[in-house]
Parts: C-alpha cells; sequence; structure tokens
C-alpha cells in the first residue's frame, strides 16, 4: 500500500505543467474516486450482504478496481481497508456523553423561549404551539440519528462532511434566535439587548443613517421572520426524519435502494418529487388551518403562495448545496446556511413587493433603511448575478478541470478561458448596472445610487470619520497581505528555486540501473503546482507542513488565527463608533467573499488558481468540500448582530470577540497546555477555560476604554461560560455556531 500524508500524497500527484490547473481543482476522476471513500460507514453497512462478504473475501480490490477502470486513491484504499476491519470486527457501542449533553442544552433553550413565548402578548404567544411541535421534530430527528447515520431525502451519505450524532440538533439553533429577536422587540416590555435600534440621518447617536418613506410594525416583521426559520427548520426535519424511516424500512424489507445506484436524472426527479408533495402538504395544512379559524398557530404572518413559494425555494437550496459544495457542511450548518439564505431573498422579495402594494410594507422584516436596500443589493444581487451567470461559469470550471489531450481542440484552450473570462465579467457588469442599480435607485425613489453612497460616507458622526475607517481598513489590509505573503514565501521561494533546475536524473535500484534505466523526477514547479491539491485532497492534518522542502513558518492553526485577530483590529472601532457604517461594510464585504468564491471554484481566468492556491494555505479538517466557507462564516459571525439591528453595543461586538480573542485563545491554549479532553473530542478543558477568561477580560477591558456600555460582569460572565460549553461540545464550524449562540444567551440572560 502506498504511503499516506502530504508526501505520498505529492509523490502521486505529479502533473504535467500545462494541466497543473485541473489538476489543483480537481480532476472528475479523482472526485470520483474520493467520494467513493468518503461514504459513510453506514452506506457501507447497508449494502447487501452477498456484496459485503465478495468485498471481504477479494484480497487484491485495487488491482479489481484497475480493472474495472476506477482510480482509486491511496487515500482511498487505506479507508477502504479500515471500513473492512470495521465489518471484521465488533461495532463499538456509540459514543452517547457528549451528544447527550448537547441535547440537554438544546432542551434548556428549548424550554426558556418556550415559557417566554407562552407568557408574552397574544401575537407572539400564537407562535408557542408551532415552536414546540418543531422542538418535538428536531429532537426525533436526533434520537432517529442515534441508530442511524442521517441525511436528506435521496442525498448522498459521501454528499455531507463526516456526521456527528448531535448534528440534527442544530436545526433547531436558527428559530431559537429568531424567537429570541422576537421576544425582546416585544411591545410593552423594556428595551432588551435584541431590541430594535433608534435609526435616525438626523441622530446624534451610533445608528446615522436614512429611513424609507415606509411603515412598518417591528413586532409583525420579527415574528414573520420567526415563521420563515421555523418553517425551514420543519422542512430539514422532515428530510431528515423521512430519509431516517425510509432506510429503515428498506433495510427490515430487505431491500436495498441505493442513491449511489441511480442514475443523475433519476436522482433528480425522486428529490425534486418529495420536495414537491412536501410543499405542497405545508401549503395545505396552512389554508386548512386558515379555513378552520386555526391559522393564527401555524405561520400565522406568511400568506399561503409565500409559504409555498418558500417551501420550494428552500429545498431547493438544499440540492444546490449538497451536490455543488460537497462534503462542505453538517446537516446542521445546511439548515443555518439554507435557512438565512431563503430569508434573504424572502427580504428581498417583500421589499420589491411593497413598493407596488403598500399594504406589504408592514411584512418587513427589519427597519426599512437605505442600509437595507444596498444590502439586499449586494448579497442577493450577487447570488442572483452567479445564478443567472451560471452557465458560463460551469463551462470555465469544466474547461480548468478536463486534462489538455481531453480537449477538442487543445491548442486554443487558454483562448477559451480567456472568453469566458471576459464574457463572466461583461455579462456581471451589464447586470450591475442595468438591473441592481435601477432597482436601488426605484427604491430610494429614484435618487442615483452611486452618488447617495458618496453622500452617504458624509453623513458619519464626523464628515471625515467614515473616510478615515476606510483608509485604517486598507491600511490594516496591506499589512495584512504583506504578512500572509512572508508566511508562505518559503514555499515559494522553494519553487523559484527549483526552475533553475529543470529536471533530475535519478538513477533506479541496482536491477534497473543495470538495464541503463533512468527515470525523470519532477521539478520544483511542478510539486508547488499540485500543493495546494494534495493538500487539500489527501485531508492533511493541519499541523502537517508541506513535502516541498523547508516548511512554512507558520502552521494552518497560526494562519487560520491570524486572521481572527485581523477582524478583531478590522471591526472593533467601527463597531464601536458607527455601527451603520459597519452594516454597509460587512455587505459589500460578503459580495465581494461570494465573488471570490465563484472565481476561485470555476477557476475564472486569470485570478482563479491564485486564489485557489492562497485560500489553501488556511484549510482545516472542517474545509474538506469543494467550497471554502470559513471566511464566508467568519465575516458572517462578525456581522450578525449588526445586521439583525442589535441594540446593545457590547452584543454588536460579541461575535468580534468570541472569534478573534476568545476561539483564537482556546486554540492556542489548548494545543499548548490542554491536557484534560473533553468527551471524545479533540478540544480541551484547558482550551474552554482561555476561551472564558480571555473573553471576559477582552469585554472588561473594552468597558474601561468605553467602547461598550456598562454591564453586568457576573451575569456576561455566566453567558460566555455557557458559550465554552457550546465551543467544547459542538462539532460544528465554531464561526457560525458560536456567534448564534451568543445572540441567544445575550437574550435568555441579559447582561445590559
Amino acid at each position: 500500500m502506498s504511503r499516506s500524508g502530504p508526501s505520498g500524497a505529492l509523490s502521486r500527484a505529479r502533473p504535467r505543467s500545462d494541466d497543473a490547473l485541473h489538476v489543483r481543482l480537481g480532476n472528475k476522476p479523482f472526485e470520483e474516486s474520493a467520494n467513493d471513500a468518503e461514504q459513510s460507514s453506514e452506506a457501507c453497512v447497508s449494502q447487501p450482504l452477498r456484496e459485503r462478504r465478495r468485498r471481504r473475501s477479494s484480497n487484491g480490490e485495487a488491482r479489481t478496481r484497475a480493472a474495472s477502470g476506477i482510480r482509486m486513491t491511496s487515500m482511498g484504499m487505506q479507508r477502504a481497508g479500515q471500513l473492512e476491519t470495521l465489518d471484521a470486527v465488533p461495532q463499538q457501542e456509540p459514543r452517547l456523553l457528549r451528544p447527550c449533553l448537547e441535547l440537554l442544552c438544546f432542551a434548556v433553550a428549548w424550554v426558556a423561549v418556550l415559557a417566554r413565548l407562552a407568557h408574552s402578548i397574544d401575537l407572539v404567544r400564537d407562535k408557542a404551539v408551532q415552536f414546540f411541535l418543531l422542538g418535538v421534530l428536531v429532537f426525533s430527528c436526533f434520537f432517529s440519528h442515534l441508530s442511524s447515520a442521517c441525511t436528506i431525502w435521496a442525498t448522498r451519505a459521501c454528499y455531507m462532511r463526516k456526521s456527528d450524532l448531535g448534528d440534527p440538533l442544530y436545526i433547531l439553533l436558527m428559530p431559537l434566535v429568531a424567537c429570541a429577536f422576537l421576544l425582546d422587540a416585544t411591545l410593552g416590555t423594556e428595551p432588551r439587548a435584541l431590541a430594535p435600534p433608534r435609526i435616525s440621518r438626523g441622530l446624534k447617536g451610533a445608528w446615522r443613517a436614512e429611513k424609507l418613506g415606509v411603515q412598518n410594525d417591528p413586532v409583525l416583521g420579527r415574528c414573520a421572520a420567526a415563521d420563515v426559520h421555523m418553517l425551514c427548520a420543519a422542512l430539514m426535519g422532515f428530510h431528515v426524519l423521512a430519509s431516517s424511516i425510509s432506510r429503515r424500512l428498506r433495510k427490515r424489507q430487505g431491500r436495498h435502494l441505493q442513491i449511489e445506484e441511480l442514475s443523475g436524472l433519476q436522482a433528480f426527479a425522486y428529490f425534486h418529487g418529495f420536495c414537491v408533495v412536501l410543499a405542497l402538504l405545508f401549503t395545505g395544512v396552512h389554508v386548512g388551518l386558515r379555513y378552520a379559524g386555526l391559522g393564527r398557530f401555524l405561520f400565522a404572518t406568511l400568506p399561503s403562495w409565500i409559504v409555498l413559494a418558500l417551501s420550494l425555494s428552500f429545498q431547493l437550496q438544499l440540492y444546490i448545496w449538497t451536490r455543488v459544495a460537497q462534503q462542505n457542511c453538517t446537516i446542521g450548518e445546511l439548515a443555518i446556511l439554507c435557512s438565512t439564505t431563503s430569508i434573504i431573498f424572502h427580504e428581498a422579495w417583500v421589499m420589491t413587493i411593497a413598493r407596488l402594494v403598500p399594504s406589504y410594507a408592514t411584512m418587513y422584516l427589519r427597519e426599512p433603511t437605505v442600509l437595507l436596500v444596498y444590502q439586499m443589493a449586494l448579497i442577493v444581487g450577487m447570488l442572483l448575478v452567479g445564478l443567472a451567470l451560471s452557465p458560463l461559469l460551469v463551462l470555465s470550471r469544466n474547461l480548468a478541470r478536463r486534462p489538455t489531450h481531453r480537449l477538442r481542440w487543445p491548442d486554443k484552450r487558454n483562448l477559451h478561458r480567456r472568453l469566458l473570462a471576459m464574457s463572466f465579467f461583461v455579462f456581471s457588469l451589464t447586470l450591475v448596472l442595468c438591473v441592481l442599480g435601477p432597482w436601488v435607485s426605484w427604491q430610494l425613489g429614484g435618487r442615483n445610487p452611486w452618488l447617495y453612497v458618496i453622500r452617504f460616507t458624509l453623513q458619519g458622526p464626523m464628515w471625515w470619520s467614515r473616510w478615515a475607517l476606510v483608509g485604517y481598513w486598507g491600511l490594516l489590509c496591506n499589512i495584512a497581505l504583506l504578512s500572509i505573503q512572508l508566511m508562505v514565501n518559503r514555499v515559494w521561494q522553494f519553487a523559484t528555486v527549483g526552475d533553475q533546475v529543470k529536471t533530475q536524473t535519478v538513477a533506479r535500484p541496482a536491477a534497473s540501473a543495470r538495464r541503463g534505466e533512468l527515470r525523470r523526477a519532477p521539478t520544483a514547479t511542478q510539486r508547488a503546482g499540485s500543493m495546494a491539491a494534495a493538500r487539500f485532497a489527501s485531508r492533511v492534518e493541519p499541523d502537517e507542513g508541506t513535502s516541498l522542502g523547508p516548511q512554512v513558518a507558520v502552521s494552518v492553526n497560526g494562519r487560520r488565527k491570524f486572521f481572527h485577530a485581523l477582524a478583531v483590529l478590522l471591526f472593533v472601532p467601527g463597531l464601536a463608533w458607527d455601527p451603520a457604517f459597519m452594516h454597509l461594510a460587512f455587505s459589500v464585504a460578503m459580495s465581494l467573499f461570494i465573488l471570490l468564491e465563484y472565481l476561485r471554484y470555476c477557476a475564472v481566468f486569470p485570478f482563479g488558481a491564485a486564489l485557489h492556491f492562497f485560500l489553501s494555505q488556511f484549510l482545516d479538517n472542517k474545509d474538506t468540500g469543494l467550497v471554502i466557507l470559513s471566511h464566508v462564516y467568519l465575516l458572517l459571525g462578525c456581522a450578525l448582530a449588526v445586521w439583525c439591528e442589535a441594540q446593545s453595543r457590547l452584543v454588536m461586538q460579541l461575535g468580534v470577540i468570541v472569534l478573534g480573542v476568545g476561539d483564537a485563545f482556546a486554540s492556542v491554549i489548548g494545543r499548548q497546555y490542554g491536557r484534560i479532553h473533553w468527551p471524545h473530542s479533540k478540544k480541551t478543558v484547558e482550551g474552554t477555560l482561555g476561551f472564558i477568561a480571555s473573553t471576559v477580560a477582552c469585554a472588561y477591558g473594552m468597558r474601561l476604554l468605553r467602547l461598550v456600555e456598562v454591564f453586568s460582569m457576573r451575569q456576561f460572565t455566566i453567558v460566555v461560560a455557557l458559550l465554552a460549553v457550546v465551543e467544547g461540545l459542538s462539532e460544528q464550524n465554531d464561526n457560525l455556531v458560536l456567534p448564534l449562540s451568543g445572540l441567544l444567551l445575550s437574550s435568555l440572560i441579559p447582561y445590559n
């Protein structure tokens, strides 16, 4: 068996210089072998008994696969051998301690929010019934997941990241946060941390922005947001539960319908047929309850046609994410990601309808300001640009992945790539100028959207303050890019020195040398060209160096935490002095990140390969899929409180503090001094204590500097301690889960 690890991977991946790009992006046979290797143990166990016996009895599996035309990497061979070993030995008892602790945390939060809903005003009290039913559904998914691996309906197990027993519980996280925002905005109660802020252009406080000329109801809008999140979570729960029940019934009846055995068209029909049935079922129940006079108990703020549209769009996003971003998300992360994009699209649709039908203005989910208009144009517009130009992006990716000798016109490969890139940029600019720009102007009452942005930058606390903030960001970003360049400079330097020695003649062993057989070793440039793919596809441990010669001076974990520290320096001053401008800046950064991921994933000339190599320097064991999302999650975690218009300055800073300070210190202390581990986890108790101490100390320092308001240290410490428990128990992406949990705990345990 071939060696595993980075050196073995690089010795196998020796691309020619003209095919370096498609090797870095992943060749199709390689992706198929990786998917075969990543099938879960549940998928292996569910195979027929005769097939498993045949696999165990076949001693030369690699030779059999090679004869059948399926190429398999040494990593896949090693994984297959492990699966055979698992079949041969008795299965261990499932590790239930950590999932049970996660279940306890979610159950306590669910009961607390349910009790607050039941004691609120009439409009909010009616949400308690559907929230109770949603909790029962999610907990049923969790108990179903204990006995068998879960996925969504008609989806391969290898399309999801490595499954954990507590994954289905995080389906409930977004409804919990949405209900917390609803409760804090309820009329008749004292202002709380997550209540809507006072926003006005003439305001001398922090939120300086112009409101649109429409009247909205904050409580009704946040009721609609809670309904949308609960609808998405219910759809996800039905997918997981139906998939688990179907698998169990087929196994009991002796039938084994493998989704891997279906063609692409059959799997498409199998998935979307279930989606249409489920959407019609939810819509029918919604209509029936309204006719029966019980409509207030189920999505009362959503019209039936919106329930149908949201159900179809959410499930379509599930299909796209699991097929395009393979192995990127767990079940919980997928639910959070798709529900977030669903509610953004829903809000953009409500804003558009409200301009035509004024009665829909009461359904604004947030305060109707120019900040909201530009956010919809930037984020939703960039997503729509990618959807509209997806044929060009798909062609660009396929052209980059395919070897040159398999192209119809191999000598015109670069010309075709340039034409596709030029078409993408030209059509993108056309959509921005001819569609998004006029839409923003229409929302602003006919004003020029480009001139208004310039005018908005002069409306800060001082006329120069927002321009000074932009200059500060530019200086920090340039310093950060220079530092990153120094971090990876040794790799590039080694590759450049290797160019001087084009090839090396290396003699074979003695028996081969007698026959005069020589072979050529790959140059350092070729090895540098395949470094990103080798580290990315071989799932190298984060702290291991590359096999290109000298190791990079800073480990992967150190490079990742460098960005967390950079986020603190970038965002803390802006959030303290001008959150309205940070609202717009976060939207611009998010749209830019989406655009860069289009360019990287689809290898758009000339930026695709360089972006892929740059981002591959920061991948860890949770970035195993085709789409790189950690930096997007980091930005989203820092921006959530501002986008949700939290009133407390400390709550707005919480995501930055937790991710930039607490998570970074927890990682460093846990790796250096950690000895006691959490149950069945790599995270340590020492890292958790470092998380608590660093976060509380940072918040207290910001209080002394008057960057945040006065708060209760005792209650804030309790919130941070509970967050540290979530960080220690959860196997989800911390950049996404910790800020959401912080917002929820800030509502349940107010410290202002």
